[in-house]
């Protein structure tokens, strides 16, 4: 007999998939990665409580993106990303009463965190968290409100005819171009250092959020000759240069996503593992 639970899961997944107007934030297959590798890095105890939620981590972290489009779910769009001026500061700026993705992910692992949720509410919780812990890695959802993280500007992708957008490119683009199975593309990821893994587990949701927007200047920089504030005036081109020197960028942050989210849903369920969080700077 199947587990209630993975029932709910199947159905959950099936019945708002089919509701999916929109593209997926970081790409269905990002998020995918970024499910499989917390997955390595799992305690027993953890994933053995993750698996009574949900019978598929990964494809339960897309389920945020399946439902935006919805009217039951249609406020959850603000909740993806942050908006912050080039010359504010993420801890400082104004953010807005419709929500965001730091204090959406705040609020689904303080949620995570309640004992007494109902099943449904925890695999929406878990659905969250996993698919926010993703979105806040991927610098343009530490975007500029002027040009909508990047979908406002047009970009020229090889070998593609129709112009494409920047967000485009950071959500998938330079993740396509190594043609790797998500599985393989888990195994060449996750090589982190013990070191590396601590350091990284340690930061507050607020750090991950900074580290996305100190990205923004090497995103907007086209070529090594062109500023920065160039970018958004005219369709840009993606060249060789930018995708060799870029393609390594969005991959750690595919990585560190994975490392730190495994670390939280470990102090979640098995919080005698050991792991040290930060709780600076006013974030979890």
């Amino acid at each position: 007999m199947l587990n209630k639970k993975w029932i709910l899961t199947y159905i959950s997944i099936y019945y708002l998939s089919i509701f999916s107007v929109q593209a997926c934030a970081f790409g269905a297959d990002g998020h995918r990665i970024i499910a499989g590798i917390a997955e390595n890095h799992l305690s027993k105890k953890t994933a053995l409580a993750v698996k009574s939620i949900t019978g598929d981590l990964a494809e339960l972290s897309l389920w945020p993106d399946k439902i935006r489009g919805t009217p039951a779910w249609e406020k959850s769009k603000y909740w993806h990303y942050i908006n912050v001026p080039d010359q504010q500061q993420v801890g400082t700026a104004r953010r807005s009463s419709r929500g965001d993705v730091l204090s959406a992910l705040n609020h689904a692992y303080e949620q995570l965190n309640q004992p007494r949720l109902s099943e449904r509410e925890r695999l929406q919780a878990l659905s969250f968290f996993t698919h926010f812990a993703g979105d806040i890695h991927q610098p343009l959802h530490v975007g500029r409100r002027d040009d909508r993280g990047g979908n406002g500007v047009a970009i020229k992708w090889p070998k593609k005819t129709k112009l494409t957008n920047l967000h485009w490119v950071w959500d998938s683009g330079l993740l396509s171009l190594t043609r790797l199975s998500v599985e393989d593309y888990i195994a060449r990821l996750d090589i982190a250092s013990e070191q590396q893994i601590q350091q990284w587990q340690q930061d507050s949701f607020l750090d991950w959020t900074v580290e996305s927007k100190m990205l923004r200047s090497q995103v907007y920089e086209f070529d090594i000759k062109t500023p920065p504030a160039a970018s958004g005036k005219k369709p840009q081109t993606i060249t060789q240069d930018y995708i060799k020197r870029n393609q390594p960028i969005i991959e750690q942050r595919l990585l560190m996503a994975g490392i730190r989210l495994a670390g939280r849903l470990n102090q979640i369920f098995d919080p005698q593992d050991g792991t040290y969080f930060s709780d600076k700077n006013g974030s979890k």
